[in-house]
């Protein structure tokens, strides 16, 4: 397959802006990106007390299963939280006739796809310390979920980010949504914990089979053949809706701002 130079001038570019972004936002800070995985750390230990001392959760591993649901959720949720603003909040951009307008969030996307990748040595720190280690199916495994997650925030950061400009009471809502997803899903509990007649209302939550599919992988060194078609859909879906919502608002974006 052949890239046109067009679109190689596009990947330059959001390699360039992704570069600029990353650098700026540790500039003048001592912990750096330290900071990314600061906030799932504490809830990671927060739930361990309430959890696995307080109320004694009868889950194996349960500090590293908690962490293999928060470090995922971590990145999708931020973007998905600075999806709606994506645009509004970058109007020379936007303005731009000739500037790829979705580029804007592909770059804040990335931006905090690095962020988990840094974390997932991490996380493999926790795991050799509870005694348990990372299998040869993260090689295939990892790969295969990072696009699945960044497709999913990507395409909703296209669509969220296109609409909050017309309705600029997106960006409150989607915080209160992406609040009850966070408990909905299985970050803070394991399937194990939910009785199996129930199971399927997990493929019905759109965040659901991504969380349990990184658990899988992560802690069970598998990949997770039951969820994972529905991971992937949902994925397919959030792009679809994403562009073609994008397509159809983007050359009102400028009149709007």
């Amino acid at each position: 397959m052949k890239f046109s130079p067009k679109w190689i001038w596009r990947r330059d570019l959001v390699l360039v802006l992704l570069h600029k972004d990353l650098t700026v936002r540790y500039k003048g800070s001592v912990l750096g990106f330290l900071w990314s995985i600061l906030n799932p750390l504490s809830q990671a230990f927060i739930f361990y007390l309430v959890f696995g001392v307080y109320m004694r959760f009868n889950v194996p591993h349960f500090l590293v299963a908690l962490l293999a649901a928060l470090f995922p959720w971590q990145w999708f949720s931020s973007c998905v939280n600075e999806g709606p603003h994506t645009f509004a909040a970058n109007p020379t951009l936007v303005k731009k006739v000739a500037f790829p307008r979705q580029a804007i969030p592909l770059v804040m996307n990335l931006q905090n796809m690095v962020h988990f990748i840094l974390a997932l040595p991490v996380y493999a720190c926790f795991m050799l310390e509870d005694g348990l280690y990372p299998g040869l199916v993260w090689l295939p495994g990892i790969p295969l979920l990072l696009l699945v997650t960044l497709a999913s925030a990507y395409g909703l950061c296209l669509f969220l980010g296109a609409l909050n400009l017309f309705l600029r009471d997106i960006g409150n809502l989607v915080v209160v949504l992406t609040q009850m997803a966070f408990f909905a899903a299985p970050i803070m509990y394991t399937m194990s914990v939910v009785p199996e007649e129930y199971h399927w209302c997990f493929k019905l939550n759109p965040f659901a089979p991504m969380i349990i599919c990184w658990r899988s992988l992560l802690v069970d060194n598998e990949i997770n053949m039951l969820f994972l078609p529905a991971a992937l859909g949902y994925a397919a879906l959030f792009m679809l809706c994403g562009a073609l919502v994008f397509g159809k608002l983007q050359r009102r974006f400028a009149e709007v701002m």
